[in-house]
């Protein structure tokens, strides 16, 4: 066997490749046919001295080249397919299925959701563009036999956010009492938000609306933008898998594609819902880090969190930061928001003022609507304006938008979005929004909650949420080995820290210039600009076995004698944290739905001590909660005593608690209360 250079074919591409197949119909047979061993022996010299310089030398400059072309006919895909045998991620520390958006198994929960409307299909009579409010005046004839008016009279007013007290929520705003007479169909507001209110001859107030606006706030230049400090952009979705994007917003991510991002697909959230996800990539920290160093209960403000925004805007840029649906946002649900504005421009105080004054169609947690508009379309359309005003002011910024109200509760209503988001992506690409910018399109987690969460697709989904990325072009040209390492990465099982680690080292480009291959250094986050070890596991990466995914599972009878024991455990562990909520009735165990073993595949995989964990599906009384548990059993000994369990993680509740705990504040026992009270009603 001669070893010889093979031309190979993955997926639109040709390489070379060294292996030890001698067939001669692999390569010309005259090019061999050559008149003295010597001369055999020193070509084949050569070749291999060529190919291992070329090996140690330019491999990830060359892979990133290849890959800047193939951006825009494939960028999800790495080079890295001639092992994945059915799975997205095929490492020797993980391997995650790849799941098909309408596999059998979910198909039936899958479709169109119903349509509803906003106050009941009467357009607003107001709206806005990037810089006035302008009334419809074809609809002012509608709004008077409606509301048996002879006249008509609209006013607007401006407010702004004030700073709270100590320990008190982050919630008020303050009007200027200025309330100025609209004698045009336009008028334009110097401040960020606007009230308007409409009376009728009655002075009764028939119409009320509300307008978020993006006034300069820095001056503005004529420079060009400054290559080295690209602006950093995060649109989020909250709770919305990788496969149920794929779903629910196909012309999103068609279009995503065709601009040339590209999507993780090994990207594995670390716990249980929104903050405890977000939090490690915007600090670093997990929750009990960050209770530990800046927030040690509910009553105390962010201000001195080490949010990445925080180094952003130390190095002059702008910083812009909201979320609709605000009462259940990031940092306002069950807690006290910032004393001082944490950003620039605060989206979050608009939309809670809107919400809780015009908002309608609340049918879980969120308002669908907000006066005549769909909640989720303000949001949107306040990302354009945002990202125009940066343009015109063109400066730096850091800007963090996530939408709440289409997809925090529903599974099938993001589709709704679809065309939307699709608008505005495209709409930021012709525009030349993104020529300067790092988009970073993503979610916190998958649904986790229905009856999809019953199957194991479902199950795996909940733990895999969505991100991709996309750069600029001349930031592909200027740091190739970079975004190389990044499109290999996105094979790899990557989390929330690992994308805290890139927007850090995002603030200094210039360190993209000298990536590294990391070999053999652990570490529970990396910038995915460095090559990520194909051998990090869950362990490595500090990935607790609940939320796991990399780990392969076999159904179990749900009657086995340590399944019954772990669940008991279970429910116990349950008890031990509501104690000392007294108005929390003590849960029991109704039955076991579903059971399975994790298996492990590789030696590395497990810790030293050997165990076996166990993922259960089980009901408690009073109340019909729903839990799932991941229970770890020390093996070896088949003890079913208690001291040989413990939880991985949280325990997910997978249907809504609803009224079931308005006994209690804690946010995170919510999920487990069942307040006595209402065993006497």
């Amino acid at each position: 066997m001669h070893r010889v250079r093979k031309l190979m074919k993955l997926g639109s591409y040709r390489y070379v490749q060294i292996t030890n197949d001698g067939d001669s119909n692999k390569i010309p047979e005259q090019w061999w046919k050559c008149s003295s061993v010597a001369v055999k022996f020193w070509l084949i010299f050569f070749m291999l001295g060529g190919y291992l310089f070329y090996q140690d030398y330019f491999e990830i400059r060359a892979l990133a080249m290849r890959h800047l072309v193939r951006l825009s006919e494939e960028p999800q895909l790495p080079d890295e397919l001639s092992s994945l045998n059915g799975y997205l991620i095929n490492t020797p520390g993980c391997r995650i299925p790849d799941m098909q958006p309408f596999d059998p198994s979910v198909k039936k929960y899958i479709y169109p959701p119903e349509e509803e409307s906003c106050n009941e299909d009467v357009p607003p009579l107001f709206e806005s563009n990037f810089s006035a409010v302008y009334m419809k005046t074809e609809l002012m004839p509608l709004y008077k036999n409606m509301t048996n008016s002879q006249t008509i009279t609209c006013f607007y007013d401006e407010f702004t956010r004030i700073e709270p007290e100590n320990k008190k929520p982050d919630t008020e705003v303050i009007f200027t009492g200025n309330w100025k007479e609209i004698r045009n169909e336009e008028f334009f507001p110097t401040g960020e938000f606007v009230k308007v209110k409409c009376q009728n001859d009655l002075n009764k107030v028939i119409y009320e609306d509300y307008f978020a606006f993006v006034p300069a706030k820095r001056i503005e230049t004529d420079d060009d933008p400054v290559k080295n400090k690209p602006n950093i952009l995060i649109i989020g979705l909250d709770a919305i898998s990788r496969v149920n994007l794929h779903r629910q917003l196909p012309l999103t991510t068609r279009l995503l594609k065709a601009m040339g991002a590209i999507e993780l697909l090994g990207y594995n959230k670390v716990a249980d819902n929104t903050f405890p996800n977000l939090i490690p990539v915007f600090t670093g920290l997990f929750e009990k880090e960050l209770v530990d160093s800046c927030y040690p209960n509910q009553q105390t403000h962010f201000d001195t969190c080490p949010f990445i925004w925080h180094n952003y805007s130390k190095q002059s840029y702008v910083t812009g930061l909201g979320e609709d649906c605000a009462w259940i946002g990031l940092f306002n649900y069950q807690k006290v928001g910032f004393r001082k504005q944490t950003s620039d421009y605060y989206y979050t105080t608009f939309s809670r003022q809107a919400e809780l004054n015009i908002g309608s169609n609340k049918d879980f947690n969120c308002e669908q609507c907000v006066g005549g508009r769909r909640s989720y379309k303000l949001i949107v359309e306040y990302i354009k304006k945002f990202t125009m005003r940066m343009n015109l002011s063109k400066t730096p910024y850091f800007g963090f938008f996530w939408g709440n109200s289409l997809s925090h509760d529903y599974l099938n209503r993001p589709s709704m979005g679809d065309p939307d988001y699709h608008q505005l992506f495209k709409e930021l690409n012709e525009t030349g929004s993104l020529n300067n910018t790092v988009l970073i399109f993503m979610s916190d987690h998958g649904i986790r909650w229905g009856d999809i969460r019953k199957t194991y697709q479902g199950q795996m989904e909940e733990r895999l949420p969505f991100v991709i990325m996309k750069f600029p072009e001349w930031f592909k040209q200027t740091y190739p080995a970079a975004v190389g390492n990044f499109i290999k990465n996105t094979r790899r099982l990557t989390t929330p820290f690992d994308l805290h680690e890139t927007l850090k080292q995002l603030l200094d480009v210039d360190q993209l210039l000298n990536v590294r291959k990391i070999m053999n250094e652990k570490s529970r986050g990396y910038s995915l600009f460095d090559e990520i070890p194909k051998q990090r596991t869950c362990e490595d990466a500090e990935i607790v076995s609940h939320w796991c995914t990399c780990q392969q599972s076999v159904a179990i009878e749900t009657d086995n004698k340590i399944v019954v024991s772990a669940a008991k455990f279970a429910v116990d562990h349950i008890n031990s944290q509501l104690k000392g909520y007294g108005d929390c009735a003590i849960l029991d165990l109704a039955n076991i739905t579903q059971a399975r073993v994790l298996t492990y595949d590789a030696e590395h995989i497990t810790s030293k001590e050997s165990v076996k964990d166990y993922t259960i599906t089980l009901n408690t009384t009073p109340g019909d909660a729903i839990f799932e548990v991941t229970v770890r059993q020390k093996e070896g000994t088949g003890n079913v005593a208690p001291g040989n369990f413990s939880v991985t993680g949280s325990i997910s509740r997978l249907n809504l608690y609803g009224k079931q705990s308005y006994c209690i504040t804690d946010f995170h026992l919510k999920l487990y209360c069942y307040c006595k009270s209402l065993l006497k009603s």
